[in-house]
């Protein structure tokens, strides 16, 4: 076979058209368009309309082939392609939706799961779309011998159905197709796309498929693109020299996802410092950029759109979001029954809203790395190797049974969509030139509670420097770089697996805000080299350390807060009090929650720094002191804070990331400020926890992070204060708060996980304005 297929690429390449017209590599963005609102739980609900809907549709309890009865071979609609393609497409969907939601009506081992199943398991490939979408079933379902029988027929099937040059029909095989036949001047985008996804699941799940395989649906789409950088849906001879707008709009996106996934395959080892453009990725990028439509409601284009933003990583086409355009289209126009209408060829309700379902689902799932585009060109030196994340992200995601996706973020996008994702991916071979705005940006990303993560391409020397300096700016120079050490919880997240390699980092006392590696990690991810096993868990660990072990929110869970406009009902001013030390480790915390605030309880607070010389109990209600590590005060000091207090203003302090020197430090202050006076803990009644006061919540039973907390089942707040003359003056915790407020979960923090964190401000907040005077 292999000898065959070899010969056959031979022929192909040797007498195809090849693209001599030059083209400009750049993939340009701007500033991002505004993208209409929706939130997650949203997309969730109407994704769970959805599954009942489907649920509510299938005949004889286990399959959907409208209008059609099971079993019956010689049905007509057997030759037009649709027998078992239609159940195969609406089983993927909901199997989908399952890997993300674990929704109990869609469990495969009961119906009408386990009947759907069981059902494709007796069907064996006769059409591409059959073959096609039944193995994007069986890639969904563990391991078992009967499943992987049914999926290497699919693989063969689509492998032998091939055409000569590349490209998929309609044409039915009830025997089984002959190897390759020769139809060249038959052929349709719309099958041809869905051969190649479907190969693509086989080969993701292990199935060997040979590389000339890639090669020959690599040349069909290379050779068919017109000069504009469209495709159109026909392959018959005096195709039209350009497809309409509306088949460009579909069959585009197609093209491009193929190429991606044909790229994934051909050019893994292609490892080198450079990017070789590819001229025909490029033109379609181009025309995508220009021509996307935001406000499309084909459901069958949307999906290629997705697949073509999946597989290439980008956040925007053009200046658009293309899965917040996307999702907001999708939850707006769906039927009251939980449908979806459709208006492309051969559609219907149940095909309409099994697209739907896989649009909405794998665009939402968690994006576990950002990829920063920094030059003008897609295959500039931030992208050399365009499928290290990508890989990356499958291995994670394969290795901890969590669906993840990745995304290219570009410098001139705005910060709000960086924050998707904790962690951001800076890679290249050569020194970058950042202007004062976009070094702004990345401090942006650090401070609300982003991670960077730089890789030395080659282990570039040059491009470490440039790293440091960089991270150095990002924090204006008030941390110093620190090499690693073997016992840091990156290199040992899992207990049953310890590595080292030399890494730099950055760190505020309580997280590392910038890690710079020389190992070329890169390399090793494009060219999936597993054998090299560090270069696989330490990412892995560096989700486990941005995640404190658990999961990360979905795409549009982001840390990022809006501005709102509502109305206010208390206002306040709070103080962050500078000192000699680490008094302000994480400077995006309190503006944040002064936007929680707006939004959530109607506060408006004004948040700034303050000198302990410039504190006005009339003017500044709150003053809040945190750090990583002991402080002192002179007398002088002590006095202006006790003066502060007496006059009405109150007192917040917390340990950042919960580190005992700050503790200690803040019990000789208490000790100071009112001699013989203890520290004592809150009563469950006080108002701080009970929540009962104008803007408060109940902050009775408090969530934990992880570390430190194993085995133990505290549930309950345990802040220390003084009181004074019938109100709290100063409230202390030596577990944090400060971090929490970021809404991050990384690893290593002590102990108030983010929604208790924020709920515990929250009270000292309203607490604090109600008492002032």
């Amino acid at each position: 076979m292999n000898a065959k297929f070899r010969r056959i690429i031979g022929n192909a390449l040797a007498n195809g058209r090849l693209l001599t017209v030059f083209l400009a590599v750049s993939a340009p963005i701007g500033s991002a368009a505004a993208s209409p609102r929706v939130t997650s739980h949203e997309v969730i609900q109407a994704i769970k309309r959805g599954v009942s809907y489907l649920l509510a549709q299938r005949q004889g309890k286990q399959y959907w082939e409208t209008g059609i009865r099971a079993g019956i071979f010689n049905d007509p609609a057997q030759e037009s392609g649709v027998y078992g393609a239609e159940t195969a497409l609406v089983t993927e969907s909901l199997l989908t939706v399952q890997g993300t939601l674990a929704l109990p009506e869609l469990n495969i081992f009961k119906q009408p799961m386990r009947g759907a199943i069981k059902f494709l398991s007796t069907i064996r490939g006769h059409t591409t779309y059959q073959a096609a979408f039944q193995a994007g079933v069986f890639t969904l379902l563990p391991k078992r011998p009967e499943y992987r029988i049914v999926l290497k027929a699919d693989e063969q099937f689509l492998l032998h159905s091939l055409h000569r040059n590349g490209a998929y029909s309609y044409a039915w095989y009830p025997h089984g197709p002959q190897k390759f036949p020769d139809t060249s001047a038959n052929w349709d985008n719309s099958n041809s796309q869905y051969g190649v996804l479907g190969m693509w699941a086989c080969a993701h799940d292990g199935l060997a498929v040979p590389a000339l395989y890639w090669r020959l649906t690599e040349r069909h789409w290379r050779v068919s693109q017109h000069a504009d950088g469209t495709w159109g849906y026909f392959g018959f001879a005096g195709r039209p020299s350009a497809p309409s707008a509306g088949r460009a709009a579909t069959f585009t996106p197609a093209g491009l996802a193929s190429l991606f996934i044909d790229d994934e395959f051909l050019n893994a080892r292609r490892v080198g410092l450079r990017a070789k453009p590819n001229p025909t990725i490029v033109s379609a990028l181009h025309w995508m950029s220009r021509n996307f439509n935001a406000r499309e409601t084909d459901e069958y284009a949307m999906y290629a759109n997705e697949r073509a933003g999946l597989a290439s990583g980008l956040k925007y086409f053009g200046t658009h979001d293309w899965y917040r355009d996307y999702a907001y289209t999708l939850v707006h126009n769906q039927n009251a029954d939980g449908s979806w209408p459709g208006d492309f060829w051969g559609s219907s309700p149940v095909i309409d809203t099994a697209y739907a379902l896989l649009i909405l689902d794998r665009g939402l799932n968690p994006v576990f790395m950002n990829k920063l585009q920094y030059t003008r060109h897609f295959y500039g030196s931030w992208n050399a190797r365009q499928r290290d994340v990508a890989n990356v992200t499958s291995w994670i995601s394969n290795n901890t049974e969590s669906d993840l996706n990745w995304q290219v973020v570009n410098i001139n996008s705005p910060v709000s969509g960086w924050l998707d994702s904790p962690i951001l991916y800076i890679s290249g071979n050569r020194p970058p030139v950042f202007s004062p705005a976009e070094i702004q940006k990345l401090r942006d990303y650090v401070n609300a509670g982003g991670m960077v993560f730089c890789n030395c391409n080659g282990s570039s020397e040059s491009f470490r420097n440039a790293m440091l300096k960089l991270g150095q700016e990002v924090v204006k120079k008030r941390y110093e770089f620190h090499t690693l050490q073997s016992n840091s919880p990156l290199f040992q997240m899992q207990p049953w697996f310890h590595f080292y390699f030399p890494v730099q980092g950055l760190s505020n006392g309580v997280r590392e805000l910038w890690l710079v590696s020389t190992m070329d990690l890169g390399r090793v991810w494009q060219a999936r080299f597993y054998s090299q096993k560090r270069c696989w868990e330490f990412p892995l660990n560096l989700y486990l350390y941005a995640t404190d072990k658990g999961y990360l929110g979905n795409r549009l869970q982001s840390l990022s807060i809006e501005k709102t406009k509502r109305s206010v009902k208390r206002t306040l001013s709070m103080g962050e009090l500078r000192y000699a030390g680490n008094w302000n480790p994480e400077p995006g915390a309190w503006p944040r929650m002064a936007l929680l605030a707006r939004r959530d309880f109607h506060t408006q607070l004004r948040v700034q720094s303050v000198a302990i010389g410039k504190l006005h109990a009339a003017t500044m209600g709150l003053l809040h002191l945190t750090g990583t590590g002991e402080v002192s005060f002179s007398e002088h000091q002590v006095a202006a804070l006790h003066t502060y207090i007496a006059a009405g203003g109150m007192v917040f302090a917390d340990a950042a990331g919960g580190k005992p020197a700050f503790t200690d430090s803040i019990i000789r202050l208490v000790a100071a400020l009112y001699p013989g006076t203890a520290l004592q803990p809150l009563p469950t009644t006080c108002s701080i926890y009970t929540g009962k006061i104008p803007g408060g919540r109940p902050a009775l039973k408090v969530q934990y992070r992880h570390q430190g907390t194993a085995g133990i089942k505290k549930t309950k707040p345990s802040l220390l204060g003084i009181k004074k003359a019938g109100r709290w003056v100063l409230i202390y915790s030596a577990d944090d708060i400060t971090s929490g407020l970021l809404g991050t979960n990384t690893w290593g923090i002590k102990r108030y996980a983010p929604k208790s964190a924020q709920a515990l401000a929250r009270n000292i907040i309203v607490y604090a304005a109600a008492h002032h005077k």
